[in-house]
């Protein structure tokens, strides 16, 4: 049986002057499927591990992550990462709940909104995604058809992420 991770109810300051809307999105995808074979439960999440240690095969653009720091002393796990985007950087903070749960913080930067991503295993084997992010609030159409847009890129990179732990899982196996 599920259950939210204890952390789940903390409420991070999520504020950005130039930032007065949060997108909010959530959604669920199937592991498996009739067109693909099974995965395990401990295949799933030696993938969302990867997306935690080589965040680079996960996200396009992404040049290097650094692991400044990582706790295992306490409930959840917490990692502390670097992205490096080019010469843009920008840091966050994983907490690992192992084969519930793994949440995303970023770090607000002067440049940049903070955000969070909370990726739970179900069980049925599904991945719930739930984003949090600041975006400024839609005035007009073509706003409101950006968002829309930034919504559906979500949506395509946790297929696709999906598609990479597949492959991943299956190149192990063989």
């Amino acid at each position: 049986m599920h259950h939210e991770p204890p952390y789940f109810k903390l409420k991070y300051a999520i504020y950005h002057p130039f930032f007065d809307a949060m997108i909010e999105l959530s959604h669920t995808l199937a592991i498996n499927s009739a067109n693909h074979p099974a995965l395990t439960l401990s295949q799933i999440w030696n993938g969302l591990i990867l997306r935690i240690t080589e965040q680079t095969r996960f996200t396009l653009g992404l040049d290097s992550v650094d692991i400044t720091d990582k706790n295992h002393d306490e409930s959840p796990t917490v990692y502390r990462r670097v992205l490096h985007f080019g010469a843009h950087q920008v840091r966050d903070s994983v907490f690992v709940v192992p084969q519930q749960s793994i949440e995303f913080v970023t770090e607000e930067t002067p440049t940049a909104p903070s955000g969070r991503l909370l990726i739970q295993v179900n069980d049925d084997l599904s991945l719930t995604f739930s984003y949090t992010t600041q975006f400024p609030d839609p005035t007009n159409p073509e706003e409101e058809q950006l968002l829309g847009i930034i919504k559906a890129a979500y949506q395509a990179a946790d297929a696709d992420m999906i598609r990479i732990i597949r492959e991943q899982a299956l190149s192990v196996r063989h």
